[in-house]
């Protein structure tokens, strides 16, 4: 058999090529016996074929496809935690304020100030870019809001990675909605 697919996983119910995308072929599909009649000789349960050559192979125990599809929601998760560390916000009484890295070292260093100086207010601009006049205890409780958020994203990309490190099908690596809404 000269199959045109790159690689051909084994599984218990019938085959996975790779064919630009994961493709099952399963017991019924029309291309099912001739895949079986080829790898079926050659493949046990959870091994993989790789092309090696014009039609030679290399047999694999696992499953790379899933391992690089894996990676590449792996890769996705990682971008939208750091798209939602960077442009997050949090409400205090009813006002909308930055909540990322640089507004908690702004915010921290507004702390040490105002107690340095013995300051009662300062000037803080929020989201909106408009200027609020607020006390040492805001600043300390805009503070604690802001960590409570880091905390509440970390919280959601670890359990998103830990879904996708423990995906074992595409079915469920695409059912993990990767999203940090709500945080």
């Amino acid at each position: 058999m000269s199959s045109p697919y790159r690689t051909t996983h084994r599984t218990a119910e019938g085959y996975i090529e790779d064919r630009g995308y994961p493709h099952p072929v399963l017991p019924g599909d029309p291309d099912f016996a001739e895949v079986d009649a080829f790898f079926g000789t050659i493949l046990a349960v959870g091994q993989t074929a790789e092309r090696s050559g014009e039609d030679g192979w290399e047999i694999a125990e696992g499953f790379p496809m899933l391992e690089d599809a894996r990676a590449r929601r792996l890769d996705a998760l990682r971008s939208a935690w750091l798209e939602a560390e960077a442009s997050g916000t949090v409400v205090l009484d009813g006002v909308a304020y930055d909540a990322n890295d640089r507004a908690n070292r702004d915010i921290a260093g507004l702390i040490t100030a105002m107690e340095a100086a013995g300051a009662e207010s300062v000037t803080f601009c929020a989201a909106d870019n408009s200027f609020r006049e607020l006390s040492l205890a805001d600043l300390r409780r805009l503070q604690l809001a802001v960590i409570q958020r880091a905390q509440a994203l970390y919280a959601r990309k670890w359990a998103l990675r830990t879904a996708i490190e423990q995906a074992t099908t595409f079915e469920a690596l695409d059912a993990v909605q990767i999203g940090f809404e709500g945080v």
